[in-house]
């Protein structure tokens, strides 16, 4: 049974967007929801999961703003490939370094992405 535990919370083969998952964190809540729910008549419950929630809404906005941004570095990346325009590779520098300082909860792969797309900036700056 510990096995099917630590393999639980450590999946092999999960699928990895660019961002951390906070599943974890909102059930650790959810567990302390219910602990709390005897305690506190119930306000305990309701502080946990409405935490919960935010975490959850959090990492939303956190996801899609980094989509977003990897969207537009993809787009200026092909940009500059059609039009030679250094602007576009100023942008995806700019916007790499600020999303590699700013978020800290980027996942490997994202980290890894990034760095390629610094790589190329590089290589035409």
């Amino acid at each position: 049974m510990l096995k099917s535990v630590i393999a639980f919370l450590e999946p092999k083969n999960k699928p990895e967007g660019y961002v951390y998952s906070s599943s974890k964190l909102v059930t650790g809540l959810m567990i302390i929801g219910i602990l709390l729910y005897t305690i506190t008549n119930g306000w305990g419950t309701i502080v946990s999961l409405s935490l919960a929630i935010a975490l959850l809404i959090g990492r939303y906005l956190l996801a899609k703003q980094a989509t977003g941004d990897f969207h537009d570095m993809h787009e200026a990346k092909k940009g500059y490939a059609k039009t030679k325009n250094k602007d576009y590779l100023r942008f995806i520098k700019a916007r790499g370094e600020q999303m590699l300082n700013d978020n800290k909860v980027l996942t490997k792969t994202a980290k890894e992405e990034i760095h390629e797309l610094l790589a190329y900036t590089a290589k035409y700056l």
